[in-house]
């Protein structure tokens, strides 16, 4: 009987702690969420009432904090009020109004060139659907480009090897559609990205894609870190055993820390 008893007891005690780690970890997700809720962003909005051709200025312009969640990706963000200086208004915008991308056309003048920076350049690159991220890619979103190269190896045969071209690339154009206010839901296809670069950036890619088969990797809109140090990635690497499993180490923890919403 007394064994029972305690049986029973350490039974309650068990539970009892279950019990506490899972209430710990439902009170963990709902504060998440209602952080979530809460997070906001400064977005501009009209200062004054904008006539349609009106040359946007600093003092037509203020900014208020919107719910994160509830924004499109045509929303003109604070931190991007000095992008839109110069534009012209395509449409009228009231006092109080979010700005958006689509109400906007181009600053000095019109045509493509407006969208492109003083020191950098426009390259088209030949995509596919593979190479495209299935054609999702769309105007003002960010990419890194990777190349596979062949490569002499010591022995005089030639060897496939991958290795990161450039990080955080933006694109200006997918095929003939271009504009940070295009954000289409609805597929469409292209055969080419256009992107903003250096100079220098310009002769690498030329010849990458001359001598590469090249991929872009779509990035998160808010993410603008660079990664240091990529290896040059070739068979005998995917063969090394010790490194698929520090890949796969690395990759459980992105994936817990994104569960625990860090």
């Amino acid at each position: 009987m007394k064994l029972d008893r305690n049986r029973k007891l350490i039974i309650g005690i068990g539970s009892g702690v279950i019990a506490i780690i899972l209430l710990q970890l439902y009170l963990a997700a709902f504060r998440h969420s209602v952080y979530s809720e809460l997070e906001t962003v400064d977005v501009l909005v009209a200062k004054t009432n904008i006539k349609p051709g009106s040359i946007i200025i600093k003092d037509s312009l203020t900014s208020i904090p919107q719910p994160k969640r509830y924004l499109s990706h045509n929303t003109i963000q604070q931190q991007d009020r000095d992008a839109v200086i110069g534009h012209r208004a395509v449409m009228q915008i009231d006092k109080g109004e979010p700005l958006q991308w689509t109400m906007l056309g181009a600053a000095k003048g019109s045509g493509f060139t407006s969208l492109i920076k003083e020191s950098e350049r426009a390259i088209s690159i030949a995509v596919d659907n593979q190479s495209s991220v299935s054609g999702l890619i769309r105007p003002g979103d960010h990419v890194d480009m990777l190349g596979t190269f062949s490569f002499p190896s010591t022995s005089g045969a030639t060897k496939l090897a991958t290795i990161t071209l450039l990080q955080n690339v933006t694109v200006l154009a997918t095929g003939g559609i271009w504009g940070r206010g295009l954000q289409e839901s609805e597929p469409y296809s292209y055969n080419s990205l256009t992107l903003a670069v250096s100079p220098v950036e310009s002769e690498l890619l030329t010849f990458a894609s001359e001598r590469a088969r090249l991929n872009f990797v779509l990035r998160n809109a808010d993410n603008i870190q660079t990664e240091e140090n990529l290896p040059l990635v070739g068979w005998e690497d995917i063969m090394k055993i010790g490194n698929l499993k520090q890949i796969q180490h690395e990759r459980n923890i992105r994936v817990i820390k994104g569960k625990g919403g860090e």
